[in-house]
């Protein structure tokens, strides 16, 4: 993909800061998918790949407009963009510097990745899940503050609204069951998935509506696309201990809940728990964490052999 041409879009509410590769001019258009499309016909030479990163939804309008003109695109993490200006030594930061930055990754960083097209998964799904972890949010700070209210008028309006947002919690729990339930491959993964003990229906509903690339990657690129791959970290003769993050956190949050519920009442990932703990002494977080990767890894393969888990119960 060396010699193809690579856009970078800088994302904004109102507009997008469009970059090229082979040249220093940036363009400003609206953010609409109308002036997407108008912009991707008159573009010569076709884009081998157009970059831009997530900006909470203000990126559909462009994503849309790809799609419909067929043109592949990549949406990159911003700590992968600032990693990258910064071993350019860029510091200064425009709408049409970053655009810039963008499209450089793009040539010099994802051209030589072997870039799998990007799966697009349930929209619909996608929000819903994501709403209920915001009603979640609200109705834990919610309680917390009720835990510590003294004024009789505070208790009150505190109650008021918990009874709200757990009818809110309530009422898009069954929305997102309805919506699984009307799709016959939809509700046929969420009932092999099920088969992993220790991944209730708030797992499910998450991974089908925020990982639409599981059971298409293999276990180590589903592993760092939620951001659960351990890095290595060594100096010399210093070694350090592996991390994980980035990738999908609201992934990562319920697998980690499965993952407790799986040490307690799943015998094979209790098992592999105690291993780690016990006999190789690994704290009780790191051991939690390769129980999530562990999990997920088992997940990814159900949905990709569309079988259910190997020791699941009949």
């Amino acid at each position: 993909m060396t010699d193809k041409l690579f856009i970078g879009v800088d994302v904004s509410k109102d507009w997008l800061d469009i970059a090229r590769n082979d040249r220093g001019e940036v363009e400003r258009i609206d953010n609409t998918t109308q002036a997407v499309a108008n912009f991707l016909a008159r573009l010569e030479p076709p884009p081998g790949l157009v970059v831009f990163e997530s900006t909470g939804g203000y990126e559909r309008p462009l994503r849309a407009g790809l799609l419909a003109a067929g043109v592949a695109f990549a949406r990159v993490h911003p700590n992968e963009i600032a990693a990258f200006k910064a071993r350019r030594g860029a510091r200064a930061k425009t709408d049409q510097i970053d655009a810039r930055q963008l499209a450089a990754f793009g040539a010099s960083e994802l051209a030589t990745r072997g870039l799998r097209p990007l799966v697009e998964g349930d929209d619909d799904l996608r929000e819903m899940t994501t709403r209920r972890r915001q009603l979640v949010d609200l109705l834990q700070a919610e309680r917390c503050r009720a835990a510590i209210a003294d004024n009789g008028v505070v208790r009150h309006s505190l109650a008021s609204l918990i009874a709200t947002l757990e009818k809110a919690c309530d009422d898009i729990e069954a929305e997102i069951d309805a919506h699984i339930a009307k799709s016959a491959e939809l509700a046929k993964i969420a009932e092999l998935l099920r088969s992993l003990k220790g991944v209730g229906p708030v797992t499910v509903h998450t991974l089908l509506g925020e990982l639409p690339e599981l059971g298409r990657l293999t276990g180590k690129e589903i592993s760092a696309l939620v951001g659960l791959a351990p890095r290595t970290n060594q100096s010399g003769k210093r070694s350090f201990r592996a991390t994980t993050g980035h990738g999908r956190p609201g992934v990562r949050r319920v697998l980690f809940n499965a993952a407790r519920a799986a040490i307690r009442w799943n015998p094979v990932m209790r098992e592999f728990y105690q291993r780690l703990v016990v006999e190789n002494r690994r704290p009780g977080k790191v051991a939690l964490t390769a129980v999530m990767h562990k999990m997920l890894v088992v997940l990814n393969a159900i949905a990709k052999e569309n079988k259910p888990w190997k020791h699941a119960v009949a």
